[in-house]
């Protein structure tokens, strides 16, 4: 049945690649591809590529984020864009950039440890004893403190905010070392990813070193969604909303088997938001971050009106 499921997600997937490469403001021909056409080949090399990587890694990199925060959290209904991680990584990294213009070039590489320090100094800070509905109040704040704290800053000193149409090949290489480094760190953990399915007090029984085990999950999820932040921009919910599709497909699968599924889906809906964004209304480009807040936002409500009042 697994196998069955994650096999359509991958063909869809595929298919979706397949749109996302022939279809934008301008419609690239397969026969002009395959006859090597240049003009053809120099727009899909240019600008259809990088994006289309970027969808592929950057969706799978919020769905991986989103499930690991929630299982390392014990909480189904947080993310990074929740808790205020991705708007503040896109604070500090803009901070920096302002200080510094000439590290422009390597933003998502800043974001990305914006993103490990502010998880990090969020656990640290944080009371252990919160609800559910207090994580996401507070983090709701937090995101919108900073979103205004990056609006003024980019406005008041002309720094344009990260969006996948400006994307370039330097941070599609960047986006991928990221996102192998990430992979190296989650095959370190992954063996006591297992203990999470148990209670606080019932590791130190066992005497499993849940903070040091906790630490480094959160160094790859802040890793993750900071780079994707630094090249996206802020993507709301999408990280709690991919979990809870693929336990809805597969309901009584443990959490680790759902880690495949999961980035399938980020990677699909984020493929196709962006060919919508850029179809819909061609010429002009709508933001990716909005079309997948379309749909993530009324998702989440969904979530919450379910499982807010079980998770509270």
């Amino acid at each position: 049945m697994h196998k069955a499921y994650n096999g359509i997600l991958t063909a869809a997937l595929i298919v979706s690649i397949g749109a996302a490469l022939l279809l934008g403001s301008t419609h690239l021909s397969l026969t002009a591809l395959l006859q090597g056409n240049a003009d053809a080949w120099q727009l899909a090399i240019n600008y259809r590529f990088p994006r289309i990587i970027v969808g592929l890694i950057g969706g799978a990199m919020i769905g991986l984020s989103g499930i690991l925060l929630q299982l390392a959290l014990r909480n189904q209904l947080v993310d990074a864009s929740i808790l205020g991680i991705m708007n503040g990584s896109q604070f500090l990294t803009l901070c920096v950039i302002v200080l510094f213009p000439f590290l422009t070039t390597s933003n998502v590489f800043i974001a990305s440890v914006c993103g490990i320090i502010l998880l990090i100094a969020w656990r640290m800070i944080m009371p252990n004893q919160r609800t559910t509905m207090q994580l996401i109040l507070v983090g709701i704040a937090t995101a919108m403190t900073f979103q205004s704290l990056t609006q003024l800053t980019s406005e008041g000193f002309g720094v344009p905010l990260p969006s996948l149409s400006t994307v370039t090949w330097s941070q599609t290489w960047q986006l991928l070392i990221i996102f192998i480094i990430g992979l190296m760190l989650l095959i370190v953990v992954w063996p006591n990813l297992k203990y999470f399915a148990l209670s606080s007090e019932q590791l130190r029984l066992l005497k499993v070193p849940e903070n040091r085990i906790l630490y480094l999950v959160l160094a790859i999820v802040g890793l993750w969604s900071g780079a994707v932040t630094g090249l996206l921009g802020v993507i709301f919910f999408l990280g709690a909303v991919l979990p809870q599709i693929s336990r809805l497909m597969a309901p009584n699968t443990k959490s680790q088997a759902l880690f495949l599924p999961t980035s399938l889906w980020g990677s699909l809906l984020l493929i196709n938001s962006d060919t919508i964004a850029r179809t819909i209304v061609a010429p002009t480009e709508l933001p990716t971050s909005a079309v997948l807040l379309a749909i993530s936002g009324p998702l989440f409500i969904l979530m919450l009106i379910r499982g807010g009042r079980r998770h509270a």
